[in-house]
Order: C-alpha cells, then structure tokens, then sequence
C-alpha cells in the first residue's frame, strides 16, 4: 500500500472532493482499535472527528455529477470497511477509488469502464468477507458463488464430474487439463453473464491462466509442476470459491491412461482419458 503522504493532495480548497477524501481516510484509520463500547475522551474525540471529516466529504460530493458521486460511494463504503472494520479484503477497492479520486484533482474524470472496474472490486470484497466471515452472515447465496460454467453443457460436466469422482492424485495432462478448464469456464461465463467476481478473475486471473496452459504444452518436472500447482491453487482462491478443491492436487507421475477414441474426443475434448 502507498504511504499516507504519497496519496495526499495539496488542499488548495478545503471543499475539494480529492482532499476530503483524504482527511476522512485520516479520521477513519484511528478508529480501528476503537470498540463500540469505549467512551473515553480519546475514542469520543476519534468519533467526533470522523464524524467531522465525513460530513465534509459528503458535502463535496453533494454538487458533484452523477458519475464522481458514484465514485465517491463505492470508494467511502470500501474505505470504511478497510480502516474502520480492518477488512482488508476491500484494499484493492479502496486502492483503486482513493487512485480515481486523486485524479480528480487534475480535472480527470473516472472513465465508465473504471467505474465498473471500481464496482466489480467492490462487489468481489464483499463476497471474499461474506465467505471468510460465515459466523456473521451465514450460507453464502448460492448465486454469489455458483460454479462457473466450464462449457455450454455445464449441468453434464457437473454430472460428469461426479461420476468419475476425480482424483487429487494429478500428473501434467490432468494438471493442465483443471487448469485450461477454469481458464473456459471464465471466459464462458462472461461471455454469457458476467458477474462483478468473473469480471475481476478475467482481470487478475486470466492472464496467469493462460501463461500457465502455455508453460504446461511441454513437458516438466515434478517440483516444477508443483510449483505451477502451488501458485494456481493460491491465485485462483479469492475466485474460484465455489470449486476449491478442484486444486487440492498431488503431482505425481505420467499416469498411463486409456487411449482416447474419436468418440472421447468428441464428447470431452482435450481431458485425459480416464486410467487404465
């Protein structure tokens, strides 16, 4: 994260959207370690000026067009969240809106695309806290973090998938097989319907995906192929979260498989045949 003096604007108006932004993220970083229970002079003054500093904020935005208040709202819920609560799920967001709302100080207005950028990062933290925080809220909707649809014939892949029970026990076709899968199901899915998680993995995920199908066309080693392993495990978490242990894998050895007919094929493409 940038240091606090790196964001900060020159304050030439106090009203200056950039600028309020900034006092009030200043304001809301004391709170943290303030309980709700605390009444002393210290936490009521912490309050009050946070108060302050966000009443002076939503009056900057107040005259704004519709397009920086937007901006403003997702930025003020990530930053709350961030410093007030500790999330740290909403960094990304508030990075990016705090980024955005630094602009505006040089008269660059927020791009529609970065506007959706913004909202796609906002509607990704909530869904990553509701999941690590179920005690609080619950069963996850099963449309916040359905599985992704890994072809148009997605109920036959599930059904599939259930029926030959996959093993953790993968060799390299196997490992590259799960990995080009999400790599589809991504691209399927947004191409259909996306959804603020699906937009975000095609931004940080996808790349990496594609990198690594191409890494895994020629042949490697064990502890090279684990290492592939370890990193897609841990980068498609914070998105694949209904799927997750379609990456728990064991890297083991070319596993001599059944030859794969014209039919396979047809039917299943490149997934390696099932073993002998």
């Amino acid at each position: 994260m940038d240091s606090c003096d790196a964001r900060a604007p020159t304050p030439s108006n106090p009203s200056n959207l950039a600028y309020a932004a900034y006092e009030f993220r200043e304001a809301l970083i004391p709170l943290q370690g303030i309980t709700p229970d605390r009444c002393d002079a210290a936490a009521t003054a912490a309050r009050d000026r946070a108060l302050v500093a966000e009443e002076r904020f939503l009056a900057a935005v107040a005259s704004l067009p519709r397009r920086e208040r937007t901006l403003a709202g997702h930025w003020e819920n990530a930053a709350v969240m961030r410093y007030r609560y500790g999330l740290e799920v909403f960094a990304r967001a508030e990075d990016l809106g705090a980024d955005m709302l630094a602009q505006l100080a040089t008269h660059r207005r927020p791009s529609l695309p970065a506007l959706t950028e913004l909202c796609d990062a906002c509607t990704h933290a909530r869904t990553l806290d509701q999941h690590q925080r179920p005690e609080m809220f619950g069963a996850i909707p099963r449309s916040a973090t359905r599985r992704l649809r890994t072809a148009p014939a997605d109920s036959a892949d599930a059904d599939h998938d259930r029926a030959i029970e996959r093993s953790c026990m993968v060799d390299q076709a196997e490992l590259r097989w799960r990995i080009r899968r999400d790599l589809t199901s991504l691209l399927v899915e947004n191409a259909i319907a996306g959804n603020g998680i699906t937009r975000e993995a095609e931004r940080h995920l996808v790349p990496w995906l594609k990198l690594a199908s191409e890494t895994l066309d020629s042949p490697m080693s064990i502890d090279g192929l684990e290492d592939v392993a370890a990193q897609w495990r841990e980068r498609r978490r914070p998105y694949m979260l209904a799927a997750a242990d379609r990456a728990d894998v064991i890297i083991v050895d070319p596993i001599p498989r059944q030859r794969a007919t014209l039919w396979w094929k047809l039917v299943h493409g490149d997934e390696p045949p099932p073993p002998l």
